[in-house]
């Protein structure tokens, strides 16, 4: 297994973790609002800021996910498989534009945390095939 095989393994691995340090965040910011709400009412920053962490990380996710397709470009993965990995950064920029989109029309919204199921399954896979694939060769 080469040097560059063995990063793109080690890092889907970190974008899977990444993915779910999300979802768990959003959890986070769920509750710190609920929290805050009892007795009530909640304030804008109070609420921002069980947030902020989820919005910010977030960004991180997506620029993990863009290395994740850069690794794959340069590792010189096949066509096939690197536009299969270019879904992931693609998935959560789309699911950035539903958080942006759901914060004015809160239907929107309804698409954000079942796109974020989406996006675990997807990461998985790729973390799943990296590691699969690699031993089975190795």
């Amino acid at each position: 297994m080469g040097g560059l095989s063995r990063v793109y393994r080690f890092w889907t691995a970190v974008v899977l973790v990444a993915v779910l340090v999300q979802i768990g965040a959003a959890g986070y910011g769920a509750f710190y609002a609920a929290d805050k709400a009892d007795p009530g009412p909640v304030t804008h920053d109070a609420f921002d800021h069980g947030w902020s962490f989820h919005d910010a990380f977030g960004y991180v996710v997506f620029y993990a996910a863009i290395v994740s397709f850069a690794l794959a470009v340069i590792g010189r993965f096949p066509r096939k498989r690197v536009l299969e990995i270019a879904g992931l950064p693609l998935l959560i920029a789309a699911q950035i534009g539903l958080a942006a989109g759901g914060e004015s029309v809160p239907a929107i919204g309804v698409l954000h945390p079942l796109v974020a199921l989406l996006i675990l399954g997807f990461a998985g896979r790729l973390a799943f095939e990296a590691g699969w694939r690699l031993r089975r060769r190795g």
